[in-house]
């Protein structure tokens, strides 16, 4: 009996789907429920933020404060929180093997995890134009890494990092937006493009246990809430917002990339101090001059959109809500840009309604997907997480053809990979005979 006890053990432990799968689904529950307590502090932290209207004149010293502050925690406590998270996820997976695992491990340690957190709500306390959703990808992955290694550290279960990996960012994708079936195409197209065969089943499984433990927590939850039934759109509509989008896409992430890059040399000089305040102020003189709110993520003005409401405010609204993220983004706050794309969407694909006479809330949504696939380049987790948000499959295809064209068009003008660029700001922690 003892015998047949310990082979029953050993086999569990051995299995695919032993002890390490039932590990894996832990793993998700833990990081959907983080996920929803990461999405209400940042919410509650929104609502409360020190701008003109709760602090008026005194924001023009607490937003540079706090820029600042959230700026050097992540610079002096974890590097790896910087930024979106995505890129760090992305950089991880692509060169995860056991002898990388230690110098790679800053970038979904706790302490990475527990910045990000951290520096997040202390820069939209102050006012930054940054949303959570790719952030939020970031803490899943490292939730789900952190414990998987704990629970190893325990029970000796074997486990591959870069399911592990995988399986996480995905998770978290779906439950920032509550959208399983983006997680899947997400970790297909973003995540790995070349191995995920072989680990499918444990990676839709985890989605799918963090979507539902997310939402056990949470409630039933919609990004936008209940939108009613879009009206129909001629084939005009996806053509021309697909192909405005795919332009404003590569200027934004072109613009992104290449502030970036200066910023990171300025952050190495004098200018580490100064460039965060005079990157602050600048976004608080624009959304002084604005008449909508330029700051936080943006989804009222995206949600008027998909409501169908239309302003006047909704012409420059796109141009200055990316300049207000592009500064947000240079000062080195920890931030996401895709709710920020997802307004800036909205009101393009508004203002081609305006400009043509069609539906605007039908536009609006053809416009969140097609600009948030022509800045990242990934159409199917666009076009899905629209639909899967909005719900109604009449828009299905206008949403995909302003997807795909937007994608197309940012590749035939060059484009880099939004992510796999600022991934390769990564590769100082390998060592040097394992970098391109």
């Amino acid at each position: 009996m003892i015998e047949l006890t310990k082979r029953l053990y050993r086999i569990a432990a051995e299995h695919r789907y032993g002890f390490t799968f039932f590990a894996y689904m832990l793993a998700a529950i833990v990081t959907g429920i983080v996920c929803v307590g990461f999405m209400k502090a940042f919410e509650a932290v929104l609502a409360n933020r020190l701008d003109f209207r709760s602090v008026g004149a005194w924001c023009l010293l607490t937003t540079p404060a706090l820029f600042l502050a959230a700026v050097e925690l992540v610079r002096r406590v974890a590097p790896c929180a910087d930024g979106t998270g995505i890129p760090q996820v992305i950089f991880a997976i692509r060169n995860s093997k056991p002898a990388t695992e230690p110098v790679l491990a800053p970038l979904t340690s706790l302490t990475t995890m527990l910045v990000k957190i951290a520096a997040l709500l202390i820069g939209l306390a102050g006012g930054a134009a940054t949303g959570r959703e790719g952030p939020t990808v970031h803490v899943a992955t490292c939730v789900f890494v952190s414990l998987l290694l704990v629970i190893r550290r325990i029970s000796g279960i074997k486990f591959d990092m870069r399911s592990a990996l995988v399986a996480g960012g995905a998770a978290g994708l779906a439950a920032a937006f509550n959208t399983p079936l983006a997680g899947v195409t997400f970790a297909v197209e973003e995540l790995t493009t070349d191995a995920f065969a072989g680990i499918k089943d444990v990676v839709i499984m985890a989605i799918v246990v963090a979507a539902i433990a997310a939402q056990y927590v949470q409630g039933e939850y919609s990004y936008f809430g209940r939108l009613r039934m879009p009206d129909a759109v001629p084939v005009a509509a996806p053509i021309v917002i697909g192909l405005l989008c795919g332009v404003v896409g590569v200027v934004f992430s072109t613009a992104l990339l290449r502030g970036k890059a200066v910023a990171l040399r300025w952050q190495a000089g004098r200018g580490r101090y100064l460039l965060p305040v005079g990157l602050a102020l600048g976004l608080l003189g624009l959304a002084w001059l604005s008449p909508v709110d330029l700051l936080g993520p943006g989804n009222s003005a995206a949600q008027t959109m998909t409501e169908g409401s239309f302003g006047s405010w909704a012409y420059a609204f796109p141009a200055t809500k990316m300049l207000a993220t592009l500064l947000t983004y240079w000062s080195g706050i920890a931030g996401g840009i895709f709710a920020p794309t997802l307004a800036m969407g909205a009101a393009l694909g508004g203002d081609v309604a305006h400009w043509m006479g069609l539906p605007v809330a039908s536009c609006a949504m053809i416009g969140m997907a097609a600009l948030l696939s022509g800045t990242i380049q990934a159409p199917i987790t666009a076009f899905v997480i629209i639909f899967e948000m909005t719900g109604h499959h009449a828009m299905l295809t206008p949403i995909m053809l302003g997807s795909l064209l937007a994608c197309i068009v940012a590749r035939m003008l060059g484009a880099e990979h939004l992510y796999a660029a600022l991934s390769r700001n990564y590769q100082r922690l390998l060592p040097p005979a394992d970098r391109p």
